[in-house]
């Protein structure tokens, strides 16, 4: 697992959203990213990130794994950050990745890494 510890941080490195939010909107709605870790059935390490922020639409959760996809302007991203994500936890780590969303109350992310004891 080690090997690629340095790669999935730099993968999973969150953004902050670009929408511009008034002083009274911040302290109305603070920004929030809750991570929380577990074991499930003794065999799975699961990473949930959670936010509190605009959410992703259903649209763009179906495509948000594949490759090139990034909802940025041309020239700004690679859409490649989530791709590589999935990748790294799917086939380098055996693992699973998930995204739930809902518009104007969040995303999560659960990662589930297999348990090598």
């Amino acid at each position: 697992m080690k090997p690629y510890l340095a790669q999935l941080h730099k993968e999973l490195v969150l953004e902050e959203n670009n929408t511009k939010l008034t002083y009274k909107e911040i302290q109305e709605n603070p920004s929030q990213i809750k991570i929380r870790t577990s074991v499930v059935d003794s065999k799975w390490l699961e990473i949930a990130i959670a936010d509190n922020g605009v959410g992703i639409s259903k649209e763009f959760q179906q495509r948000i794994f594949d490759p090139f996809f990034t909802t940025k302007p041309v020239g700004k991203g690679t859409g490649m950050g989530m791709s590589i994500s999935y990748q790294i936890i799917t086939e380098k780590h055996g693992g699973k990745l998930e995204c739930f969303s809902t518009p104007g109350v969040g995303t999560e992310f659960i990662i589930q890494i297999p348990l090598r004891l």
